[in-house]
Parts: structure tokens; C-alpha cells; sequence
């Protein structure tokens, strides 16, 4: 991770999570955490009328924003811990299902009697 800004509003009350995070010391706490390298700078702005947001650039040069709008001071802590620890890669597609029908074959499922007229399905080494 290269960078992460915190972005809050001091006047809505959207943002008031992310501005607890803030005074309570939380975020002091989080940069002497993370920022332990020379390399991560993390930052705090405020900026008046937009929703509270926190976004982070990754040395592949990819940024991940997530929006922090009417959280808790504690939710914001996870977010951007989960930016923090992420290496910046896109999400992976999501697996695709199985392919329902609303009509069957007309073929019908195999079983043993398929081919043998009422007789079970027998092949030529079980007979000999």
C-alpha cells in the first residue's frame, strides 16, 4: 500500500463515525500501526459537504475506495484496516451457477433399462 486518505465532512452527520475515529485517537493509533514503513503515508482531510470515504492506492497503481457514510467509529477501524492488509488486485468474478431449464430433456435420464427393453444394461465381459 502507498497511500491512504481518510475523507470526512465536519459538518454532517454522515461523518460523525469517522470523526470519533479521529478525536477518540483511534487513527493516531492506526498510522503508528501501518505506517512503519517510509514508503505508506496515510492522511486525514476534511472536506465540507461530501460523504465520509476512505481510499487507498496500491503500489500495482490500483485504488480501492469504500464509503464510510453513517458507520461507526469501530467500522471505520475495519475498513481501513481491510484496506491496509489488501494488496490491491481487483476482485475475482463471481463463480457462475449451474444452468437450470424449465424443460427437461425430452431423452430422459440414463438408468440400467435404458437399452435393454425391461432388462438391465449388461455389457459383453459380465455376460461371458
Amino acid at each position: 500500500m502507498r497511500a491512504l486518505r481518510l475523507v470526512y465532512c465536519d459538518v454532517t452527520g454522515s461523518s460523525r463515525g469517522a470523526k470519533d475515529f479521529i478525536t477518540s485517537g483511534g487513527w493516531g493509533e492506526f498510522v503508528a500501526r501501518v505506517g512503519t514503513t517510509a514508503s505508506t503515508s496515510t492522511t486525514s482531510e476534511v472536506q465540507r459537504g461530501c460523504d465520509p470515504h476512505v481510499r487507498a492506492s496500491y503500489a500495482n497503481g490500483n485504488e480501492k475506495t469504500v464509503g464510510l457514510k453513517n458507520l461507526s467509529a469501530d467500522a471505520v477501524a475495519t475498513h481501513c484496516a481491510w484496506l491496509a492488509s489488501e494488496k490491491g488486485k481487483p476482485g475475482s468474478k463471481p463463480m457462475k451457477g449451474r444452468h437450470f431449464t424449465k424443460r427437461p430433456s425430452v431423452q430422459g435420464r440414463w438408468t440400467p433399462f435404458t437399452f435393454g427393453g425391461g432388462a438391465p444394461y449388461m455389457d459383453a465381459e459380465t455376460l461371458s
